[in-house]
């Protein structure tokens, strides 16, 4: 499947979800995530903020700020590049690019060791991913490499297919954690 194929078919397929089966896989999304031992002993938690019809991430941000002693950062973009900062408070989250909420925090943080959750529209059982086009995760991960970091793509189970098309500079997820399933 070449990733403009993989981008049109999970759009379609993400849209046709209800609310209703939407939230009841973010909840089986969300259960996986609290079971996983890395996440229960790391520092640092580095996950994207949802928008539109992605897995929902921010009730992920509100446990892991509320409930847990991990330190939070989120992506902002910055022209071509994004850069993570450190929030403590949901109220750190503001409009920004294309809409999506992103950190009005000063605290610039290099995403190291830690989890990071990756966004994507659709991923294959090798754990690449095709995300929307414009390379971010691509190039933070590249430039920022870090052997201590653990990077975990979320998603709907429908979005992994057998194989898709990768360039060089794709990066792969660590695991993936569907409504279904973990690879």
């Amino acid at each position: 499947m070449t990733k403009q194929e993989a981008r049109e078919q999970m759009k379609v397929l993400r849209q046709g979800l209800t609310a209703e089966q939407r939230e009841e896989r973010d909840k089986k999304i969300f259960a996986r995530m609290l079971r996983l031992k890395m996440l229960q002993e790391a520092e640092w938690f580095f996950p994207f903020v949802s928008y539109g019809t992605e897995v929902d991430t921010m009730r992920m941000i509100q446990y892991a700020l509320q409930e847990t002693k991990l330190r939070v950062a989120v992506p902002r973009v910055r022209g071509k590049n994004m850069d993570f900062y450190e929030i403590t408070s949901m109220n750190h989250l503001k409009k920004g690019y294309r809409g999506i909420l992103e950190p009005d925090t000063d605290t610039l943080v290099e995403a190291k060791e830690g989890i990071m959750l990756l966004p994507g529209l659709a991923f294959d059982i090798e754990k690449n991913r095709v995300g929307y086009g414009g390379g971010y995760y691509d190039r933070y991960l590249a430039h920022y490499p870090c052997p201590g970091r653990i990077t975990i793509a979320v998603a709907y189970d429908f979005q992994i297919v057998h194989k898709i098309e990768t360039d060089a500079f794709d990066q792969c997820a660590d695991w993936i954690i569907t409504d279904q399933r973990i690879i």
